[in-house]
């Protein structure tokens, strides 16, 4: 049996993903905050595995300000989630 984390509830749907290792110097609150820009993601159409690499790289960049990806459909879909927040 897959064990499934709680992204999150937009407009009243329940968005969820599989369960997966993450790096350990993570926080809950890095854990919080790519929980609901995974959330997020789904929300506007993402699928859930494409909503999570761009919330996992939104944690990454905010602990890593340096880091960057080439302009990818990662660095989009980022861009995407950011930009509906905003």
């Amino acid at each position: 049996m897959c064990t499934v984390w709680t992204t999150g509830i937009r407009n009243g749907k329940l968005y969820t993903i599989p369960e997966r290792p993450l790096d350990p110097r993570w926080s809950k609150r890095d854990l919080h905050a790519a929980l609901a820009w995974c959330a997020t993601g789904q929300h506007l159409g993402l699928d859930a595995e494409r909503a999570f690499q761009a919330a996992e790289a939104l944690v990454m960049k905010s602990l890593h300000h340096e880091i960057f990806w080439p302009e990818s459909q990662l660095t989009q879909d980022m861009e995407f989630i950011q930009k509906a927040l905003s």
